[in-house]
């Protein structure tokens, strides 16, 4: 309300670009198989700057770093005004979403730039509970209660098993029963979902026996085994 208003101030600058990556974040992989490497995506690491970009380190961060990589042409210098290319990929080491975030370390002042990566594993993920099986002493030539091994699927794809055999140095002491609901000759097993293994005793001979339960199927990992073992007498 004063006579002189408005009462003004003249206010000016300089605005400046600074090195950044794109796009930023990068488009999601999608589903990708568990264990199998993605087709790269481009990320372009821009240097508007009228000095030359030196890069320190590029790396991923975050909650799955180890299930993307890169490759690129950035060197330790991207010149003044310049660009280069970094290419990211995609292997998950499990089932379900997966993140990270690709970093850039350098000497601009806006350092580290990021751009988050993602995608989602897809595949079964196979565990035996529990893992070993040991069997009460057993008269030579007799058969024991039977024992339960349980096959779960976790992930979010069918687990397809190839077979189901005991091996080792005493296999013959041992046996997998009808009473098993894992198909032994193959099948599958829903995601997610179980089913059992039933095994038996029956030692050949006196002394220590020894063998294992191996599950190949289409999962990490695979053959994941269940360690057998049992004394006749």
């Amino acid at each position: 309300n004063a006579s002189n208003s408005p009462q003004t101030a003249g206010v000016s600058g300089t605005g400046t670009m600074l090195p950044s990556l794109s796009p930023s974040p990068v488009p999601s992989f999608g589903n990708q198989n568990v264990g199998v490497t993605s087709a790269a995506q481009a990320v372009t690491l821009s240097n508007p700057t009228s000095t030359a970009l030196s890069i320190t380190s590029i790396a991923f961060t975050g909650a799955n770093p180890g299930d993307f990589g890169q490759t690129n042409n950035c060197g330790s210098t991207v010149p003044a005004g310049g660009n280069c290319t970094i290419n990211v990929t995609f292997t998950p080491t499990a089932a379900g979403s997966r993140s990270a975030t690709l970093t850039v370390t350098d000497n601009a002042s806006n350092s580290p730039q990021t751009a988050g990566v993602s995608g989602t594993g897809v595949g079964s993920t196979a565990s035996l509970s529990p893992t070993s099986l040991t069997f009460s002493k057993q008269n030579v030539n007799t058969t024991s209660a039977p024992k339960t091994v349980t096959l779960s699927n976790t992930g979010n794809a069918p687990l397809i098993i190839n077979s189901i055999t005991l091996t080792g140095a005493n296999a013959n002491s041992f046996a997998l029963t009808s009473a098993s609901t894992c198909p032994l000759s193959g099948g599958t097993v829903s995601a997610p979902g179980s089913c059992m293994i039933v095994a038996t005793f029956t030692p050949t001979s006196k002394g220590g026996k020894t063998a294992a339960i191996s599950v190949a199927d289409n999962a990490l990992g695979s053959p994941q085994q269940v360690s057998l073992s049992g004394t006749g007498h």
